[in-house]
């Protein structure tokens, strides 16, 4: 009964703190959130327990891998954006020269155009600097997707497990397997009954 008054009251508090939050998504966050605490005390191996024993760590590194994204989409959009650009000039070129030519001086016309266009966006110092940044943010995206792996899966990251690790491993894995042959048993008994 204290319990529930005591539950009651934090979400009188959270309720009033924010206005547009009622009880039923307090309630709903909660349960979610004991559920989440349950999962986390079961044994296992994976990211999920790093994930849960720190979320402020992985909160942040997943903040930073985020920023990291959109500022790749954008400079991706600026690269694209270049090429794009001098691939439409280059046809420009290309349809108000090519009227009455012969195939082999529209073929000649064609490379050149395009030759010319791509010359002039490859060595200007604008496209130097988008192509720079894309492949710099492509390296700190790198950088923070295998940071964000590594805080969340610090086991796995190690070069080897101690002795006790291993038989704890493998009991347990015994275990699932002698479980998993009991089921299958008992399903196929039913079955022929």
């Amino acid at each position: 009964m204290e319990n529930k008054n005591s539950t009651n009251k934090k979400i009188e508090e959270f309720s009033s703190a924010l206005p547009f939050v009622n009880e039923k998504f307090v309630e709903l966050f909660e349960n979610f959130y004991n559920q989440l605490t349950e999962l986390n005390k079961i044994s296992t191996i994976g990211p999920f327990i790093s994930l849960m024993n720190d979320p402020q760590i992985n909160l942040n590194n997943m903040r930073e891998y985020g920023n990291v994204l959109i500022n790749y989409q954008i400079f991706l959009n600026k690269y694209l954006t270049q090429m794009i650009n001098s691939y439409f000039q280059a046809l420009e070129r290309v349809s108000s020269n090519i009227q009455e030519k012969t195939t082999e001086e529209a073929r000649k016309l064609i490379i050149n155009s395009f030759e010319d266009v791509f010359s002039k966006m490859f060595e200007s110092a604008e496209f130097s600097i988008n192509y720079n940044n894309l492949i710099n943010v492509i390296i700190d995206l790198n950088k923070s997707y295998q940071k964000f792996v590594d805080a969340s899966s610090p086991l796995l990251n190690r070069q080897s497990l101690s002795k006790e690790e291993k038989d704890l491993l493998f009991n347990n894995l015994y275990e699932i397997k002698k479980l998993t042959l009991e089921i299958k048993n008992k399903i196929n008994e039913r079955k022929n009954d």
